[in-house]
């Protein structure tokens, strides 16, 4: 028993040790990132690194918004992320709860083949979803960065996975109760799904976030520019402003922080949920 006790004592430290290694080195480039921001030019390449920080925070972002205008970068990510979000969690749900409950011809083969949109990659989307927009004449405008994404495949599957967790009984009951079928999504699924729309709103957030390549090809003025295409404009050919991307990366992952602070517990839960489906 002391024997095994020890065994045991033994791999919890190494358990212990082993993660609180990977938090220090996950958490070392995100430390260097803030100090970066508090430093001026001239000491962000110097060697030792400064690992304190400094005082130049203000005067780096006073030089980014300048040459810039973040803080419209700022409001317009955070609009064209929080649209589609709302949309796309609309959209997500009600298709995940048709899959899920409603039987339909070819409604295996449909699923499946929103699936392998999966497998498609951005680069291959890009050009046919511009000639489309530039068809449609919006080029240059949000719905174009935010309509061709709303039926995010991930949001469906995860929608889907959950949605079928809901007993049939339950639903049967309420139809025989006069509910339609709106009523019946809108009053009864839903409310059941709050942890799966939480982490679902972060993963979808998020990709809207992080989306680069085609924001790039389809936004063509500076007062439309989304957070990863300012930060592309700070790197020339003859000087790249360190002190301002640093503080620009800065504060792009605020908002991202915050949301997932406040949804993490259900952020957790409606993955594990979504998991343990069939």
């Amino acid at each position: 028993m002391r024997e095994q006790r020890r065994k045991d004592a033994v791999w919890r430290f190494l358990t212990y040790a082993f993660v609180i290694t990977m938090v220090v080195v996950m958490m070392v480039p995100l430390y260097w990132m803030l100090v970066a921001a508090t430093l001026p030019q001239e000491q962000f390449l110097q060697f030792p690194p400064r690992l304190i920080p400094g005082t130049a925070f203000l005067d780096n972002f006073a030089a980014l918004q300048e040459r810039l205008d973040f803080v419209r970068t700022i409001r317009n990510s955070v609009l064209i992320a929080v649209v589609y979000t709302l949309l796309s969690l609309v959209l997500c749900s009600m298709a995940g709860f048709a899959f899920a409950k409603y039987e339909f011809k070819f409604k295996e083969p449909i699923f499946y083949a929103i699936l392998a949109t999966l497998v498609l990659p951005i680069q291959l989307l890009v050009i046919p979803l511009f000639l489309l927009m530039a068809q449609l004449d919006w080029t240059n405008t949000f719905r174009a960065i935010i309509l061709p994404w709303a039926a995010n495949p991930i949001g469906i599957f995860l929608m889907r996975q959950n949605m079928k967790s809901i007993p049939d009984a339950l639903l049967e009951s309420a139809r025989m109760d006069g509910a339609t079928e709106f009523q019946i999504f809108y009053r009864i699924a839903l409310p059941t799904m709050r942890s799966s729309l939480a982490a679902l709103a972060i993963i979808l957030f998020l990709f809207q976030w992080d989306l680069f390549l085609y924001p790039l090809v389809i936004l063509e003025t500076a007062d439309m520019y989304t957070i990863p295409i300012g930060l592309a404009q700070l790197t020339g050919f003859q000087r790249i402003y360190y002190d301002q991307i640093m503080v620009a990366a800065t504060l792009a992952i605020v908002p991202m922080v915050v949301l997932f602070l406040v949804l993490q517990k259900q952020f957790v839960s409606g993955i594990l949920a979504g998991s343990l489906k069939e």
